[in-house]
């Protein structure tokens, strides 16, 4: 990622995964997000991931107090535990390129 602390922002940046590149908007909080909204994931460890968001953070759903979803860009499914979670951004196709 182009960012690569991009984790403490404060301010719109724009990131750049698989050729395409992406502005991503860290002041959308975490409870705005929805189901199917583009995120930067930035975990407590290891590299952060361009994903789409399956569930939204803080749902009624009990089971996502334990896990919040996200599909890869290919499709692939995986989990976080929201206190595994540093950060959790807004991203948009960046139009102009």
């Amino acid at each position: 990622m182009a960012n690569q602390d991009g984790r403490a922002a404060t301010r719109p940046y724009r990131v750049r995964v698989g050729g395409i590149w992406y502005w991503v908007d860290p002041t959308v909080p975490r409870s705005a997000l929805e189901p199917g909204d583009t995120v930067i994931v930035y975990p407590l460890a290891g590299e952060p991931a361009l994903a789409v968001l399956q569930d939204a953070p803080g749902s009624a759903d009990p089971a996502a107090a334990d896990a919040i979803g996200f599909s890869s860009l290919e499709g692939e499914r995986f989990t976080l535990p929201p206190a595994q979670i540093a950060a959790l951004h807004l991203a948009a196709v960046d139009e102009v390129q």
